[in-house]
C-alpha cells in the first residue's frame, strides 16, 4: 500500500509532499556523507534557539512545528544509503516506522477482547483507505503508534503502576508532542478519563461525559471574554495558517471570529467537511470516490449502532469510549481548521479507524462469521 500510495500520486497528480520529501532527502544524503555533524544540527536545541533569536518558548514551538518534516526528510536520507536513492525501496524500509502502530492497536484489542480477534483483525489491517494513508511516507502511521503506546501503557499503569509503563506513557506523549502536538492536545482529556475509568473499574462513559461537560462549559464561557482571553484563539490561528496555504480544491469554510456566534454558525460546515464529505456525487477521482465509501461505511455503522439496542452493551468498555470521544474531538478540530479535502481525508484516517472499531468491533454477526468460519477459532 505504501508503494501504491507513491505510484498513485506520482502518476495521477504529478507527485505530492512525499515525493518532495524524497527529492529533498537526496541532498541531505550527500550532506550526511560530506558533513555528518551538520546533518544532525537541526535536531539539536541550538539550531532552533538561533533561528528564534534565543527565545526559549519560540524555539520550542519552532522545534515541534518542524520536527515531523526533519524526521521524514533526514530519515529518508539515511534510508537512501541502503536504497540507492530509490523511492519505493525507501517506502519498504519506512514501513518499520509505520507498521508498529496497527500491530500495537491489534495487540491491545486482542488483549482486552480475545473473542473479537477476527473482526478486529479485519478492521485494523484491511480497511483500504486507512492502510493507504498510514502506509505512505507520512507521519500518520507513526502518530498511530505513539497514540497506541500511550493507551497500551496507560491501561497497564492504571491497573498496576510501574516505572516501565510510566516510561511507555512518557515515550508516547513525547512522540505525539513532536510529531503532531495538536493531536496530543485533543488526546489528553479522553486519555485522563480513560485512565480514571480503568483504575476505578467503571465501564460506563460517566467520567468521559463529566470531564467533557466541564471543559465544554469552560470553553463556551470563555467565548464571551475579550478576544485575547478566549480559549478559541489556538483554533483560530490554526485555521488562519491553513487559509494561507494553496490547494487545488477547497471546501467552503467560513473564518472563525471571536465569540460564540461564529463557532455555532460554522459548526455544520465543520462537521460536514470532516465527517460527511466527499459526498458520493462529489467523487471526481479515484481517491475521492474511495473517501466517499468511507463516509457511507461510517453512516451505515452509525445507523446500525443506533437502531440495535444490544450494540451499546457490547462497547461498554473504557477503551471503546476513549476511541469514540477522542475521534469526535479530532473530527471537530479538523473540521474547524482544515478547508482542503485532500488534507482532511488524510488527517481523519486515524479517527475513522477508531470509530469503525467502536461501531463494528462488537458486531455479533461479524464476530461469529469471522471467528468460527474464517479464522477457525473456537
Amino acid at each position: 500500500m505504501g508503494c501504491l500510495y507513491g505510484w498513485t500520486f506520482l502518476h495521477f497528480y504529478g507527485g505530492d509532499d512525499t515525493w518532495n520529501f524524497f527529492n529533498e532527502s537526496k541532498a541531505e544524503t550527500d550532506l550526511l556523507l560530506r558533513n555528518p555533524t551538520h546533518f544532525f544540527d537541526e535536531f539539536l536545541p541550538g539550531y532552533s534557539l538561533q533561528f528564534s533569536g534565543h527565545h526559549t518558548w519560540s524555539a520550542f514551538l519552532f522545534y515541534v512545528n518542524h520536527f515531523e518534516r526533519w524526521f521524514i526528510i533526514k530519515g529518508l536520507a539515511l534510508l537512501n544509503l541502503v536504497s540507492g536513492k530509490n523511492y519505493y525501496i525507501d517506502v519498504l524500509w519506512f514501513e518499520f516506522f509505520t507498521i508498529p502502530g496497527p500491530l500495537l492497536l491489534y495487540k491491545l484489542l486482542a488483549k482486552d477482547f480475545p473473542l473479537r480477534a477476527g473482526v478486529n483483525f479485519l478492521l485494523v489491517f484491511f480497511i483500504p483507505s486507512v492502510i493507504f494513508w498510514c502506509s505512505g511516507i507520512r507521519a500518520e502511521g507513526i502518530i498511530l503508534f505513539f497514540t497506541m503506546l500511550m493507551i497500551f501503557n496507560g491501561e497497564a499503569y492504571a491497573r498496576k503502576p510501574s516505572w516501565l509503563h510510566a516510561a511507555g506513557i512518557l515515550a508516547g506523549f513525547t512522540g505525539l508532542l513532536l510529531f503532531r502536538y495538536q493531536f496530543l492536545t485533543l488526546f489528553v482529556l479522553p486519555f485522563i478519563a480513560f485512565s480514571i475509568s480503568i483504575h476505578k473499574k467503571v465501564y460506563s462513559p460517566v467520567f468521559f461525559i463529566r470531564m467533557f461537560a466541564v471543559v465544554g462549559i469552560i470553553f463556551f464561557l470563555s467565548l464571551f471574554l475579550p478576544p485575547d482571553y478566549q480559549l478559541s484563539r489556538p483554533i483560530q490561528h490554526a485555521q488562519e495558517s491553513f487559509f494561507h496555504l494553496q490547494g487545488n480544491t477547497r471546501y467552503v469554510l467560513d473564518s472563525l471570529k471571536p465569540g460564540p456566534i461564529s463557532f455555532i454558525k460554522i459548526a455544520p460546515q465543520a462537521i460536514s467537511n470532516s465527517s460527511l464529505r466527499p459526498y458520493p456525487w462529489e467523487g471526481k477521482s479515484l481517491l475521492q470516490s474511495v473517501s466517499s465509501v468511507d463516509v457511507i461505511l461510517l453512516i451505515a455503522g452509525l445507523l446500525y449502532f443506533l437502531t440495535v439496542p444490544e450494540r451499546k452493551k457490547s462497547v461498554s468498555h473504557p477503551l471503546y469510549w476513549l476511541f469514540l470521544f477522542y475521534s469526535i474531538c479530532l473530527l471537530i478540530g479538523i473540521g474547524y481548521t482544515v478547508p482542503f479535502p485532500g488534507a482532511i481525508v488524510r488527517y481523519r484516517c486515524i479517527p475513522f479507524l477508531l470509530i469503525y472499531i467502536f461501531l463494528f468491533s462488537g458486531n455479533p454477526l461479524l464476530q461469529q462469521k469471522l471467528r468460527y468460519r474464517i479464522f477457525k477459532l473456537h
